[in-house]
């Protein structure tokens, strides 16, 4: 089998591990409030992330702490507002909203970086403005309901920035380091802002702690060795169209783990949403293809 293979399947694995964390986190936070539960599950997964440490020789090298630091903040934003977000919707909405970053980071990049915006893009960004207002239309007779998908919507902002500034800072860096103060700096902010959101309640028992430590070992170390390793063998926009079945990965468990009941809304919504991921991906990988074809 070859590399490129193997690690799509790899990926593949990754992606359906994170759209099962969202039924996981949905039920432990019926014992424990959004911003402690982040704070526990990326104590764990910064302790199990510290390993990869005792390769680096930068340890306390500045550009690490720096943009790690900056990098973690702006993951802190998109958990945060995930986590909050999903102890008022549902799960299967939470991981379809969420995907909203896939299509958002074009954009995000041309404001950024300066990276150019093809009309594909914008027409998957206005794809999948509608389907999230088809999403919220089954949301509207409940506020809370709604309230949590708002929270996502800023939840997906925040993941593409945050992409954004890694893809613009993290050449030339330590990835291990780099990730170990990422995580670090996201736990410090989790634990900070526990007292003061309102609902940071604590109640442990044993599935919570499996939550967290799933959560840390499967859906953070895991999946950021996995993606950082695999992305050396397989290209970037066939990674993106892999990672387009998060969300599906999400609404599948969220029915068979959660036993949610998916309304007309919310399918509907959703599957106009993954089409637009679908576009914007694989868009880039058609376009990256005509580029390796030699000129004529």
């Amino acid at each position: 089998m070859e590399k490129s293979t193997f690690y799509m399947g790899m990926l593949l694995l990754v992606t359906f591990f994170w759209g099962v964390t969202f039924p996981i986190v949905k039920e432990a936070l019926l014992y424990i409030g959004p911003t402690p539960f982040l704070a526990f599950r990326f104590l764990a997964a910064t302790a199990m992330t510290a390993i990869f440490l005792g390769r680096s020789k930068n340890i306390f090298s500045w550009n690490n702490v720096k943009h790690g630091f900056v990098a973690g903040a702006l993951l802190f934003v998109g958990y945060f507002f995930q986590t909050l977000g999903l102890d008022y919707t549902t799960a299967a909405a939470s991981g379809l909203i969420t995907g909203i970053y896939v299509v958002v980071l074009p954009l995000v990049s041309y404001l950024y970086l300066r990276s150019s915006v093809s009309r594909l893009d914008w027409l998957a960004s206005l794809i999948s403005f509608g389907g999230l207002l088809v999403m919220t239309l089954g949301s509207l007779s409940s506020l809370g309901t709604l309230f949590g998908d708002i929270l996502t919507v800023i939840c997906g902002v925040g993941y593409a920035v945050q992409i954004a500034y890694v893809s613009k800072y993290s050449g030339g860096l330590d990835s291990g380091t780099f990730t170990f103060y990422q995580l670090a700096f996201l736990t410090i902010l989790a634990f900070v802002f526990t007292p003061i959101v309102p609902g940071s309640f604590i109640s442990f028992n044993s599935y919570v702690i499996f939550a967290a430590v799933f959560t840390a070992l499967v859906g953070s170390v895991f999946a950021y060795y996995i993606s950082t390793v695999a992305l050396i063998y397989v290209e970037p926009t066939k990674a993106g169209i892999i990672f387009v079945g998060e969300p599906i990965f999400a609404a599948i468990a969220s029915v068979t783990i959660g036993h949610e009941t998916l309304g007309i809304y919310t399918v509907a919504g959703g599957a106009i949403m993954v089409l637009a991921m679908f576009i914007t991906t694989a868009e880039k990988a058609l376009r990256r293809k005509s580029e390796k074809q030699p000129a004529k």
